[in-house]
């Protein structure tokens, strides 16, 4: 459980991609590999572009009807949101206006970088584990038990001996996510894994078995998160790869 990389990278290809002005939690790298597109950053409007890099609650749109997009949604907290944060520092974007800007960009990879073999973005390591044993113990404990509605901070402080407020501290010390929003992400990444392997299941069932109350509390947190709801991600399964 050392590993932060053990996380959910989304990435999802979309051919011809028109998305409206949104803003999500996720950090995300967008990136074309044929055509240049147009987005819409913090309402200024940046043309004929190869990708950009944005930080979480960052309104932005997208068009690109003659464009292949690779969207990639990436765990603020992950190694990768780690490693983009201190690589953005104050500003809340990067834009590429050509494709050599973007291996220039990522150049801390260990191996060249490139959008056809997006495996690299799961290779990387975090510079400095989580050492405490009480932070260990309590990601475990929520990896084993997020799916109950009844879950709270009170449950994982009980078992590492720790005052519900100094475990929220050292948790967003040692994790960088507070225990609410590492919580949520647990969530939503196995109602995704539950939602695409599980075509059968009615977004209801999925949503009780990950831990939410409803299907409209689960949709809500996916849009907040990704940008996109539940029945999109459906639509555009075969399009998707999770990335660990």
């Amino acid at each position: 459980m050392n590993d932060k990389t053990n996380k959910l990278i989304l990435s999802l290809r979309a051919h011809q991609s028109d998305v409206e002005i949104h803003k999500h939690s996720a950090y995300q790298i967008v990136l074309t590999d044929d055509n240049p597109f147009h987005t819409t950053i913090e309402k200024k409007k940046h043309q004929n572009i190869y990708g950009f890099v944005i930080k979480p609650q960052v309104a932005h749109a997208c068009v690109g009807s003659n464009s292949t997009l690779t969207i990639i949604n990436i765990e603020p907290y992950s190694s990768l949101g780690i490693r983009i944060s201190k690589k953005l520092r104050n500003s809340n974007f990067k834009i590429f206006k050509n494709k050599p800007a973007v291996k220039n960009y990522f150049n801390f990879f260990k191996r060249s970088f490139s959008i056809n073999n997006l495996r690299v973005l799961g290779e990387l390591k975090e510079d400095e584990e989580i050492k405490d044993d009480r932070i260990i113990k309590s990601i475990e404990f929520i990896e084993n038990h997020f799916r109950s509605e009844k879950f709270s901070i009170n449950n994982i402080s009980k078992q590492v001996y720790l005052s519900p407020s100094r475990l929220s501290f050292l948790f967003k010390q040692q994790v960088g996510s507070s225990i609410s929003k590492y919580l949520l992400w647990t969530r939503l990444r196995y109602a995704i894994f539950n939602m695409l392997s599980n075509p059968d299941k009615t977004l209801t069932q999925i949503a009780l078995e990950s831990g939410f109350y409803d299907s409209s509390q689960m949709n809500k947190y996916m849009y907040q998160m990704f940008g996109i709801a539940p029945l999109k991600l459906r639509k555009k399964s075969d399009l998707i790869q999770f990335l660990k």
